[in-house]
């Protein structure tokens, strides 16, 4: 059988042929009989969505055959081409089902187009009427209709055939307009289905561009398959993703990268559940949108030539440093051939053909199609190969991956779409200082900064005058030679200068070394400049230039914003954004531009600022953040010399202050001062608060809420990582330690693990890591340190790094979830019933492909493997307790039905707690992909051991062993003061059984299962 003689179809030929609407034969190897097939199984879903406009599939049907029959009257059918100028909506959807119903084919206009590209384009085209509406630009030379052209009666629409066109693709630098059939498009549509398992529950983002194969093809994805296309509610990509909850959608690489660089992607991101990324896709850009999003993403490959995409690659972590362009889709050929048309060997080089039936027809009255379609000589008769023109080659199967093609180059010098990087790596760099810039565009006239020291007169100064200053002075710095890796040591005492200076340095795409007044930090710090003010006299103290800020002209400079041809590079996101020495601290710590906009980002959205706020800054200069984080939203900073309690309470009252930093001594002053003076009322604007420092006592946190509703922060960590802690709104008890602390995220940024690196059960001490974005870049120059508390996170993408803090601390379960406790420094001694218990640890192996099942239904149902082993140890607790899962629920439904965002992302790190309460405590489990320590085949003699065990309850590991089986290791530990070794033996038993039942038969009712 020839490729041309083979139809896919997702649905029943009878269903397809059978119209219920007026008996209508269809065939069923077109567009339209599935889009029919569509609206009679799911007419009540929103097919189109346009912001507050939606319409159902039996409405858009409904509209598209009274236009199709309009289109007929005016002699719209089969081999006859209709263009469409229309926006991005609803209307342009109706006018496009509407050709295809009346057995035409489209080609999409984009009337925002110049109106030259637009005439070029029709008279590639040649289309023989134009739809749209009045007022739309539109090119001139072709009759015109209107789609709000009165009703004309039904009529029998002749409908087009498998082998009629269904669109045109029109390339106008090439000069050419490829025809596609409909059997190849709905070939396509079906194939695309299968791999995205795409369904009425799905939603698709309509974004690419309306004159290129992908905006079509994103139509498709959603109209041929029941799911609902959704038309952009903003320009921004990430902003769109964010307000239409979209679940599908295509970037190309430069899309993609510019999102997973984005602070807040995982929160915008957070819908998506399949991405189809197109084009040459770095390794490194698919890695970070798999650290940010647990979405499925593939990477395809296609032609307008083709249809649309004919290969397809699921990105995992094994793509280390290639990502390849995948295997053959349904009913297609990829054929790799030399000069000679003749089949390279696996890994040659060689040009790609493609084969099948998804090609297109060819090119509208051009010989091209001759040249570019050829016959197959290696197919059946009368069997046609498309001549790509990219270079790939064949990898050969080995551990870790099949036979899947690789692409190389071009076979000519043009330049390729595949092959070219993204040009938009500074875009991270510069999102410090964009939102502010966009602020002060916005709020030119607000105050910004006001400085109210308390023997002085307050000053202020608005976001329009901060904004023309520090682009006069970072002009000022750029002509001195500033720029990316410049370091400029800003010794400004605080006030309004301070905050000029700051800006200055990071617009000119230096790095800030902010120090307090009279520090002098290491010849380390090696700046190229000092910005100061001309009170202070640094010329005897630095053989430096020095600038002071109040004595340079800055009249003579321009004052509009700053772009990037006035820098001297392109700020990156590696690039540091400061240099830090706080206090008693002997090296540099570089702070990155990346580290930087993710931890103001993580903070903005711990406090939830707005334009409306008044943020109270006394901290050190090294706290950048307490100046710059309330500027990226249009609220005001007020600095001050650190005050006393008095003063601080008059300034609250005074400013309406609603959020502030203190030190706990110095919130522990104030909170003492307003109990004893009555003077609660006099702060209830303050509604969040940042302890900076040492952790506050249960007695502190329990004394500040008797006098303010504020909520409680502690800013963690030193310069090195920092990370957000949440104080309860009453603490339980008055303990030497301070209280258990809510972490967002905890277990993807904050680690607690033992010398393994493994992470500790709930209330076993450990080391406290940090993870994540907000990390620094190292100590400046000083690689040894660096490498020592900077190590490789075995929970993150290759590259990750996380910062060994040398603290102790440990979780304890507070609800269904973990908090964390902080223990001291590692050197210092710790309570002896804080460490020290008796445990026991038993292993076990189990394999029957369990380990490649658990990772199948991973990749089926987009979600971490670690979902589905403690979906597993659900069902295993449920029975223990004799309760099932939910009554007759599936191991699938689990894992469709799973809420926890930690779960929703793909490279969710490993550990969480399953249950907060049981017959043997609290459960935790573990999945780590590592398979660092040995699997023993069966090892279920106890192991006894004294020290940082399980305190209380069990731990289960998973270690998912990369042997050739597709073994799973198992590891129970427990404490041997709740858990007899009988018991941990029947869970470890029980729970290897749910696994095989679960991942064997994932459809099956978990109640139904015996694990006995």
């Amino acid at each position: 059988m020839s490729h041309t003689d083979s139809v896919t179809a997702a649905v029943s030929l009878d269903a397809l042929l059978r119209d219920p609407a007026r008996e209508r034969r269809r065939d069923p190897a077109t567009l339209l009989a599935a889009f029919t097939t569509q609206t009679a199984q799911h007419p009540d879903v929103v097919a189109v969505r346009d912001g507050a406009v939606e319409l159902t599939y039996r409405e858009l049907a409904e509209r598209v055959d009274a236009l199709a029959a309009v289109l007929t009257d005016h002699g719209v059918g089969p081999e006859t081409v209709v263009a469409v100028s229309l926006p991005r909506s609803v209307e342009l959807v109706v006018a496009v089902h509407a050709v295809i119903t009346a057995g035409g084919a489209f080609v999409l206009l984009d009337p925002d187009a110049p109106t030259d590209l637009l005439q070029r384009t029709v008279a590639l085209a040649a289309p023989v009427l134009l739809l749209t509406t009045p007022g739309t630009p539109h090119p001139a030379g072709v009759p015109v209709l209107s789609t709000d052209t009165a009703d004309v009666p039904p009529a029998d629409l002749p409908g087009p055939g498998a082998d009629n066109p269904a669109y045109l693709v029109v390339d106008v630098a090439a000069a050419n307009a490829v025809v596609v059939g409909h059997r190849a498009a709905q070939a396509n549509s079906v194939w695309r289905q299968r791999l995205c398992g795409i369904g009425i529950d799905d939603s698709v983002l309509w974004h690419a561009p309306l004159t290129g194969q992908a905006a079509v093809g994103e139509m498709l994805l959603a109209l041929q398959t029941g799911a609902t296309l959704v038309v952009p509610t903003s320009t921004m990509l990430a902003k769109a993703i964010a307000e239409t909850r979209v679940t599908i959608a295509c970037f190309d690489p430069a899309e993609l990268a510019v999102l997973a660089a984005l602070p807040d992607a995982e929160e915008r991101l957070d819908s998506l559940r399949v991405v189809l990324g197109c084009g040459a896709l770095p390794a490194k850009t698919a890695a970070a949108l798999r650290f940010v999003s647990g979405a499925t993403l593939w990477h395809v490959y296609g032609r307008p030539e083709t249809a649309g995409e004919v290969a397809a690659h699921e990105v995992t972590g094994a793509d280390l440093e290639i990502v390849p362009i995948g295997a053959a889709a349904d009913d297609v050929e990829l054929l790799i051939l030399d000069e000679q048309l003749c089949p390279v060997a696996d890994g040659e080089v060689g040009e790609l053909y493609v084969s099948g039936v998804q090609l297109a027809r060819g090119y509208l009255g051009r010989q091209a199609t001759a040249a570019t379609f050829l016959a197959n000589p290696i197919g059946p008769v009368d069997d046609r190969m498309f001549a790509t023109g990219d270079l790939v080659r064949r990898r050969p199967p080995a551990d870790g991956w099949t036979a899947e093609l690789e692409f190389v180059g071009r076979v000519d010098d043009r330049t390729d779409p595949y092959a070219t990087e993204p040009r938009t790596g500074g875009l991270p760099g510069e999102l410090l200082l964009d939102e502010f810039e966009a602020q002060a565009a916005a709020t030119p006239f607000d105050p910004a900064v006001v400085y109210a020291p308390g023997e002085h007169a307050t000053s202020i100064i608005t976001y329009g005058d901060l904004d023309r200053r520090t682009n006069q002075l970072a002009r000022h710095l750029t002509a001195l030679g500033i720029g990316p890796e410049s370091a400029v040591l800003v010794d400004v005492p605080r006030s309004i200068e301070l905050v000029v200076a700051t800006y200055a340095v990071l617009k000119a795409g230096g790095a800030v070394v902010p120090v307090d007044a009279g520090t002098v930090p290491p010849p380390v710090a090696n700046p190229a400049l000092v910005l100061t003010v001309a009170a202070r006299n640094h010329a005897v103290v630095y053989d430096i230039p020095v600038v002071a800020i109040d004595e340079v002209r800055l009249s003579e400079y321009s004052d509009e914003p700053i772009t990037r041809a006035d820098r001297r590079e392109p700020v990156l996101p590696q690039h540091p954004a400061f240099v830090l020495f706080p206090p008693g601290v002997t090296r540099g710590i570089t702070v990155s531009h990346a580290a930087a906009v993710h931890r103001v980002t993580a903070m903005q959205g711990r406090h939830s600022f707005t334009g409306g706020d008044v943020y109270l800054h006394q901290g050190e200069a090294t706290e950048w953040h307490g100046y710059l984080l309330p500027l990226r939203v249009g609220a005001t900073v007020v600095l001050t010399e650190p005050p006393d309690p008095s003063r601080l309470t008059d300034l609250i009252a005074d400013y309406g202050i609603t959020a502030a930093d203190f030190t706990p001594q110095r919130l522990a002053a104030l909170t003492d001062h307003v109990h004893r003076g009555d003077l609660r009322t006099r702060i209830t604007s303050l509604r969040s608060v940042v302890v900076l420092g040492a952790p506050l006592s249960a007695a502190d946190v329990r004394a500040f809420g008797a006098v303010s509703d504020a909520r409680l922060h502690h800013d963690y960590g030193r310069a090195e990582a920092t990370v957000t802690l949440t104080y309860p709104l009453a603490p339980q008890a008055n303990s030497a330690e301070s209280p258990p602390v809510r972490v967002r995220e905890w277990n993807r940024r904050v680690y607690v693990l033992d010398a393994a690196l493994r992470p500790t059960s709930p209330g076993v001490p450990g080391e406290l890591y940090l993870a994540g974005t907000q990390l620094a870049r190292g100590y400046l120059d000083d690689p040894v340190p660096t490498s020592d508390r900077f190590v490789a996170n075995p929970f993150g993408i290759p590259g990750d790094r996380m910062f060994r803090t040398g603290e102790l601390a440990r979780w304890e379960i507070v609800g269904t979830s973990a908090a964390l406790v902080r223990l001291g420094d590692l050197m210092k001694p710790v309570a002896p019933s804080a460490i020290t218990a008796r445990g026991a640890s038993m292993r076990a192996r189990i394999g029957a492909g369990i380990g490649d099942r658990v990772a199948d239904l991973a990749r089926r149902h987009a979600v971490p493997p670690f979902a589905v082993v403690r979906a597993a140890m659900m069902v295993v607790l449920a029975w223990q307790a004799g309760t099932a899962v939910a009554g007759a629920t599936t191991l699938s439904e689990i894992l469709c039905a799973e809420p926890d965002p930690v779960i929703a992302s793909a490279t969710a790190a490993t550990s969480e707690s399953c249950a907060s309460s049981g017959p043997h405590g609290p459960v935790t489990l573990s999945y780590l992909d590592s398979g660092t320590f040995p699997i023993p085949a069966l090892e279920l003699t106890p192991l006894r051991f004294d020290g940082p065990t399980v305190a209380d309850g069990v731990h289960i590991i998973v270690s998912a062993h990369p042997d050739p089986d597709g073994h799973l290791g198992l590891e129970i530990e427990y404490s041997t003061d709740r858990v007899d070794d009988r018991t941990a033996a029947t869970l470890l038993r029980r729970f290897s059984r749910a696994l095989g039942l679960l991942t064997a038969d994932p459809d099956a009712p978990s109640d139904t299962f015996d694990l006995r």
